[in-house]
């Protein structure tokens, strides 16, 4: 296998086995594959299509100002591919893109082939999830292959033939289609999630039973059914937020998708009303914050709701005590050096004197928690739990103060 890689900086890094980003296994694979010569990395798309008959297009699809998916960098690469392309090739969509963006993929090859070559376009999805995605590489649910051509058909076959799973093929218009439809679910369940958690918080109903009780229906199933502070990330946020603009250009209702935004969106300033409601007024306050990341084993701090939650103390004028066992450093990137924000390698240290505690990942760390340590440090036993990873009885036994998606307050 050969990688592309244009940034000089991560093309060295890679090339020697080291990982820019952190997740789980993944740089332990790459160091081994490139002992056992499996895997090598160029700058040169030239020397990818003299090497590969099958080309994998993984590059970004950020979310743009307006909200549509920004499909310059696939734009880039299909420009790069046809100015150099030797002979007969495979492209298959890897990045998650808007449906339709195979045939502009089409136009842009045809646009700047110089010669008359063939080549083929194919959608073929991934599903993997940040902290999990080796294990869901190499197990996935199933494999979604959106082809136009018996060669592209015979081409995937061969490459997927290992992978013991349901095969669905289909159309590239479908398989692009499903990426999002995939992902504008999950976000659907995360919200109605944290709905159902609001009416708990309302009507004094047990939100842990009502989740159990749901969660038990093979109809619906226990997945991303946890209510918390949202959903962030790279995926979810900008796939909503693409799907709804898929809606608005077809003129098709979205008023779902779109409530599922709004409820998201909500869920960072829950917190600090959350908070408030306990500290009426933050000025000069130290607060400290665990989970950084927006899951755990990841540092990815993209639309994570820590980034919303830090800003707004920070704007209300308080100290912010920062703890994220991988996330500190891509975190430091969004605040240029804040004075009244401080990091912390000790989750413990981070709480000294603190006035409250607010939870936002589930790190497998805070999970373990002394909590009668973590009162000995405080200034007041206040917890603000964004994930839950507490029960009401168990932080009452030492004396806390604790606030909840789906607990009634007066709880103390």
């Amino acid at each position: 296998m050969m990688c592309v890689e244009s940034n000089p900086a991560i093309l060295s890094d890679v090339s020697s086995g080291k990982v820019p980003i952190y997740e789980p296994e993944l740089e332990t694979l790459v160091r081994n594959s490139i002992t056992n010569q499996k895997l090598q990395f160029t700058d040169q798309i030239k020397n990818v299509l003299e090497f590969a008959e099958v080309i994998f297009i993984c590059v970004g699809t950020p979310q743009a100002g307006n909200g549509t998916a920004d499909l310059s960098q696939i734009e880039s690469v299909a420009i790069d591919i046809a100015e150099n392309l030797n002979g007969y090739k495979l492209l298959v969509e890897k990045s998650t893109v808007p449906v339709g963006t195979h045939i502009r993929l089409k136009n842009t090859m045809s646009t700047y082939l110089k010669d008359n070559i063939g080549f083929d376009i194919a959608c073929v999805p991934e599903f993997l999830r940040e902290g999990n995605a080796i294990n869901d590489f190499f197990n996935p649910d199933r494999v979604i292959l959106g082809v136009e051509s018996e060669n592209s058909r015979q081409l995937l076959t061969d490459i997927y033939r290992k992978f013991e799973c349901p095969k669905i093929w289909t159309n590239p218009a479908t398989a692009e289609l499903i990426k999002y439809a995939s992902n504008g679910f999950l976000a659907m369940k995360i919200s109605y999630s944290n709905m159902l958690a609001d009416i708990c918080e309302a009507t004094g109903a047990d939100i842990d039973s009502l989740i159990e009780g749901i969660g038990q229906d093979s109809r619906i199933g226990k997945a991303f059914i946890n209510p918390g502070v949202g959903y962030g990330g790279s995926c979810l946020p900008k796939d909503v937020s693409a799907f709804i603009d898929i809606f608005d250009q077809n003129n098709v209702n979205n008023g779902l998708l779109k409530e599922v935004d709004s409820i998201n969106r909500l869920r960072p300033h829950r917190i600090i009303t959350k908070l408030k409601s306990s500290i009426q007024n933050l000025a000069n306050k130290r607060i400290a914050v665990w989970g950084l990341a927006f899951k755990p084993n990841t540092d990815d701090v993209r639309n994570a709701p820590s980034l919303e939650v830090v800003s707004k103390l920070i704007e209300e004028k308080a100290t912010v005590n920062c703890h994220d066992p991988q996330a500190t450093n891509q975190f430091k990137k969004a605040f240029n050096q804040n004075s009244n924000i401080n990091f912390y390698d000790d989750m413990y240290e981070s709480v000294r004197e603190c006035d409250a505690l607010i939870i936002l990942t589930e790190w497998p760390d805070y999970l373990s928690t002394k909590l009668g340590e973590l009162k000995a440090k405080m200034n007041n036993p206040l917890i603000v739990d964004g994930r839950g990873i507490f029960t009401l009885s168990e932080v009452q036994k030492y004396g806390f103060e604790y606030k909840a998606f789906g607990l009634k307050e007066n709880n103390d």
